[in-house]
Order: structure tokens, then sequence, then C-alpha cells
């Protein structure tokens, strides 16, 4: 149950339990229930599209609930996002990143980045039809399973506070995490999300590899961007199979 509710404070806005900050070793020990924090993240999404569906056009109701995914993570994994093509597009060094994280200042590659993944969201969800509730549910799943896989054996490429994840996680946090997430995927959308699943898995390893190659490692916010992006992923793999 503190495994659960640290990955909870982890990757979420609710600041429950308070008290002091988890040490990196008890964040690694949560990954475990990352997907598990996706799922009720997912089931939150399906709630609000099974009220809103019959009131608002689609077009609409995904900008509602791509706005509430947005507020349940606190909009951490975005950050995350911007700050990591901040720094591939060049805007690396101290200097930059402490400017980033006092002002959040964003560059252009992390504008950039911000705006495309959003806008997959908003189109993937708006077209998406029958496989809507299955995506919405398992879309938060995969991304949280992905920054597991995309933490496993890395090495940390930052300093401070960004070893949360990188140099604790375990093979036994991987195989639950991954237990965890192939259960929900298979039993909710069978074959279509195993095959979705496939994918994920091999972004979250090949970001791994090029994050290794560009910038030493994988770092906190890193992990956050793998998992945004890995969300948006599945979200556009449920509309278009």
């Amino acid at each position: 149950m503190v495994s659960f509710l640290t990955a909870v404070r982890f990757l979420t806005a609710i600041p429950w339990p308070r008290g002091k900050e988890a040490t990196p070793e008890e964040v690694a020990k949560s990954a475990s229930f990352f997907p598990v924090v996706g799922l009720f993240s997912g089931l939150i999404l399906v709630l609000v599209d099974r009220l809103l569906d019959p009131y608002l056009a689609s077009e609409v109701l995904s900008v509602v609930l791509v706005t509430i995914l947005i507020l349940i993570t606190r909009a951490m994994d975005l950050e995350g996002l911007a700050e990591t093509w901040d720094r591939l597009g060049g805007r690396v060094g101290v200097e930059a990143s402490q400017r980033s994280e006092r002002g959040r200042c964003l560059g252009v590659c992390g504008l950039l980045a911000v705006i495309v993944t959003i806008a997959l969201k908003f189109r993937a969800i708006e077209v998406m039809g029958e496989a809507r509730s299955p995506g919405l549910l398992l879309a938060p799943v995969l991304g949280r399973w992905a920054m597991v896989v995309a933490a496993y054996g890395s090495a940390s490429a930052r300093q401070e506070g960004e070893r949360i994840l990188v140099e604790h996680v375990r093979s036994a946090q991987l195989a639950l995490a991954t237990t965890f997430a192939l259960i929900g995927v298979a039993l909710l959308a069978r074959r279509l999300g195993l095959w979705i699943a496939l994918w994920v898995s091999l972004l979250a390893l090949v970001s791994r590899r090029y994050l290794h190659r560009r910038l030493g490692g994988v770092g906190g916010a890193d992990l956050r961007a793998v998992g945004e992006t890995s969300e948006a992923l599945a979200l556009v793999l449920f509309a278009s199979l």
C-alpha cells in the first residue's frame, strides 16, 4: 500500500500522503504500480466520457478529456516533455536548465513538442469512435508502463533530484509493472491492445537508446517525456487500427 501511494503522489496531482519526500529507492519500488495508477487515471477519463458524451460534440469532449488528463498529472509530464526536447534541440546546459526550472521558460523545440502531442491527443480521441473507452482506459496504463521500461537498465543523465528512478529500478519492478499492464491490456483490448503495447514498448526502448546516445543517460524529465509520448502514441493507434 505504501508503494502504491508513493506512485500516486509521484505521477499525479494528488498531494497525499503528506510528509517528507520519497527517497529514490522508495519511488523506484513504487514503479511496479505505475500502470495501476495509469488505470485509475483512465477510469476517470472513461467516467467523464460516459457522463458528457450525450451532451457534448466529440470535438469539444476531446478537449475536455485531454484537459482533465493534464490536470490529473498537474502537467508534470508535459513539462518533462518540453524540457527533454529543449535539451535535444540544443538548449542544453546548466544555465538554460536553471532558467527553465525557475521560470518555466520554454524553447521552440519544447513548445512544438507540447503542441504536437496535445494536438495528436485531441484528434485521436475525437475520431476514436467505438474504441474510445478502451483507448481512454489503457493509454495512461501504457504510458506509465513505458516509463518503467525506459528506466530499467538506464544510467542517470542528470544531477540533483533527477536520479529518482533510473538508478534504482530493478527487474522485479519491471516484471510486476509489465504483468499489470499486459494483463489489463489483454483483458480489455485483446489482440489489438497487445499489438499497441508492442509498439509502445518499442518506442520506450528506442527512446532510451537515443537518450543515452544524445544525452548520456535518462533523467527524470526524460522519463516523463517518454510516458507522455507513449500515451499519445497509444491513443493514436487506438484511433487508427
